[in-house]
């Protein structure tokens, strides 16, 4: 490959800082937003006209772009961060992961086994044999021979998803059943035998990584999404386990922050309760459930932890008593107590949430830690729903973007070091709040010092950025 040097304007980055909802920022876009001619008559068609005049125009669009970076305070993270960050993601899709496909043939040939017992199993229950992936047929065993409770309906009759499904669950064994298979289909159709074919030649699979994708700053991955492999089921992890080093001399390593939305929104809301937690090194979840339930930490019992760690996360995705009470399998009372108690305990973080929503309304965007921006037009809607949705986002925005810009900010930090240094190591993934290193096994020590010093030493904040370091011999063994 090609390596890239002295990297220091992309103009589709600097669009994507200016305006992160669009859908596209190709060189016609910047030519009519930043150059100052009118481009109305351009055929959009002429790819090589287009380019000819953006070059001639760069000078300007350059220029233009920057006062406007500028006014925003957003310098230090276009230069500092996303331009940075472009030869780090570059590098990532270059290396690539390197994946066993006889592990992912033994995981299918497991999975299959088991979707044939659970297909016999379902078809037991229901009294007859029919195609469990038509919702129609589902639709029929379920309402008319079960005679389950209709949730809604569509176009072409009873309406069997996921939603649907979750509502019915503990109405009759056969929709617990149905959701799993459900998974073990998706994860056998989209993981073990999709990542098959994702394999190139050198054995590794090449993700691409999309930096001018997501609204809140989050980088995405394409073709194959390696951020979406499920990992809340013991089928979807043991995914992981075809993720492997190049060979012998290699291992991998994960750097993983620990509950890093939780930590920004103590920072951002500066709730002395929510501050001290993590100061202290307590257990958020269980600190919480004895604020919430009013009892003390070491009388916590794992259901009312359980329930606490809903509610804390929750909060920070702005989730109404409603929403809170179908996730636990509550009644909605129940579940506005909890919010209410929540609130009174941390009073700072509603003082944060309503005044993030208010200011959204009145400036029509929100910020993150490192001033990159979010416009949210929905806020000022006059639908209900809509304008609902705008002030999950307004709460949301900050706390979301602010993990965002702090896990790329690691990873330009991690890939530097490792560069300067001339190590063997290599930052080969990002996935969510995790960075992961294949490490040369004389380096194992070091590596895992080095990420987490520039993990935890991001950014300063008023609690500590905590990352849990693990090692394995593939991506499963190091969680």
């Amino acid at each position: 490959g090609i390596e890239l040097k002295n990297l220091n304007f992309d103009g589709e980055i600097a669009s994507y800082l200016l305006n992160p909802s669009e859908s596209k920022y190709d060189m016609l876009n910047l030519l009519n937003q930043y150059s100052g001619i009118n481009t109305s008559g351009i055929d959009a068609d002429d790819k090589n006209g287009i380019a000819a005049l953006y070059v001639q125009k760069l000078d300007d669009i350059k220029r233009n772009m920057l006062t406007e970076i500028n006014k925003h305070g957003m310098n230090e993270l276009f230069e500092k961060i996303e331009m940075p960050l472009i030869e780090v993601l570059s590098s990532m899709e270059c290396l690539g992961f390197k994946v066993d496909a006889q592990i992912l043939h033994d995981i299918g040939f497991e999975l299959s086994e088991e979707i044939d017992k659970l297909t016999g199993e379902i078809y037991d229950i229901a009294g007859s044999e029919f195609n469990i992936n038509s919702p129609k047929q589902l639709g029929v065993i379920l309402f008319e021979k079960l005679n389950l409770p209709v949730i809604k309906k569509t176009k072409t009759g009873y309406s069997t998803d996921a939603e649907v499904l979750e509502e019915l669950s503990d109405k009759h064994e056969i929709v617990d059943k149905i959701i799993n298979y459900r998974q073990l289909v998706k994860l056998k159709s989209t993981y073990t035998d999709g990542l098959i074919s994702c394999i190139g030649k050198d054995g590794r699979i090449h993700s691409s990584f999309n930096q001018t994708v997501t609204a809140t700053g989050r980088i995405s991955s394409t073709e194959p999404n390696l951020q979406n492999i499920p990992i809340k089921m013991e089928q979807g992890r043991r995914i992981r386990k075809a993720f492997v080093p190049e060979n012998d001399e290699y291992v991998i390593i994960s750097g993983d922050y620990s509950q890093i939305e939780l930590r920004v929104l103590a920072h951002i809301s500066q709730d002395k309760s929510l501050i001290n937690s993590f100061v202290n090194n307590e257990d958020i979840h269980r600190r919480t459930a004895s604020e919430v339930f009013g009892i003390p930490m070491d009388e916590v019992t794992p259901l009312q932890r359980s329930r606490a760690k809903a509610v804390n996360f929750g909060i920070i995705y702005g989730q109404s008593d409603y929403g809170l009470s179908k996730e636990l399998k509550i009644s909605r009372k129940e579940a506005k107590s909890y919010i209410d108690n929540y609130f009174k305990r941390y009073s700072g973080v509603k003082d944060y949430l309503d005044s993030a929503i208010l200011d959204a309304k009145d400036k029509g965007y929100v910020t993150t830690l490192m001033n990159r921006i979010r416009y949210i037009p929905e806020i000022n809607s006059t639908n209900k729903n809509v304008k609902k949705f705008g002030e999950r986002l307004a709460m949301n925005t900050p706390i979301q973007g602010s993990a965002a810009d702090i896990i790329k900010i690691a990873m330009v930090k991690v890939y530097s070091r490792i560069k300067k240094e001339k190590l063997k190591s290599r930052l080969i993934l990002q996935v969510h709040d995790e960075l992961i290193v294949e490490a040369y096994k004389n380096e194992i020590d070091y590596m895992k010092q080095l990420i987490k010093s520039e993990m935890e030493n991001a950014v300063k904040l008023s609690v500590p950025l905590v990352v849990d370091i693990n090692v394995g011999n593939n991506w499963y063994e190091a969680k």
